[in-house]
C-alpha cells in the first residue's frame, strides 16, 4: 500500500488536546471510524484522532497541518508521500526540535539533531527509508505500532 497522509503524536495530551495543536477550529464530526479509514482517508478538512498507549494521535490525510505545526511537550511528527518517495518525521522534547529527517528519492535532505537509536536498527532498501522506516520511528518513539483495533474520531475543520 501507498502511504500518502501525516500524523502528529502528543504525549500526555487527550485526542481532542492533540486536534487543537493542529486546528483550533475543528470540531468531533461523525461516528468513529477505522484505522484504515483515519491512516488513509481522503475526506477534504478532515483530521482523524484517538488516543493509546498514553499518546494522543490525529492524522491529517491533506498533508497540511503536521508539516506547519510546533507542538509543546514531547510530540512526532510523520509524513508519509509515497507518491513522491518523501518520507519525514520531527520529534520534539520540551515543545524544541531534537531530531528532524526528511528523506526525498532516498536522499536525507534534512538532517538534524541527534539520530535516533532506531534508525541504525531499521533495514532501509535500496529505494531508501519507506513506510516501514516511519513505522519503526513511531513504535521506538511512543510504544504503539499499527492501531488496528483503535477507533479514531473524525474532526471537522
Amino acid at each position: 500500500m501507498g502511504w500518502n497522509t501525516s500524523a502528529l503524536f502528543v504525549h500526555g495530551a487527550t485526542a481532542a488536546e492533540a486536534v487543537a495543536v493542529l486546528s483550533g477550529t475543528a470540531r468531533p464530526d461523525g461516528a468513529p471510524v477505522t484505522a484504515d479509514e483515519a491512516t488513509s482517508g481522503l475526506p477534504d478538512g478532515v483530521l482523524f484522532a484517538a488516543e493509546a498507549g498514553g499518546w494522543a494521535q490525529v492524522w491529517d490525510p491533506s498533508l497540511e497541518l503536521v508539516t506547519a505545526c510546533e507542538p509543546p511537550g514531547d510530540a512526532l511528527t510523520v509524513v508519509f508521500a509515497s507518491v513522491s518517495s518523501s518520507y519525514a518525521f520531527t520529534l520534539f522534547a520540551g515543545g524544541e526540535v531534537v531530531r528532524e529527517v526528511v528523506y526525498a528519492d532516498a536522499e536525507a535532505v534534512v538532517d538534524t539533531g541527534e539520530p535516533l537509536p532506531v534508525e541504525s536498527s531499521v533495514d532501509i532498501p535500496s529505494w531508501g527509508p519507506d513506510e516501514d522506516f516511519l513505522w519503526a520511528v513511531i513504535e521506538a518513539v511512543t510504544g504503539t505500532g499499527y492501531p488496528e483495533s483503535t477507533p479514531f474520531q473524525p474532526w471537522r475543520r
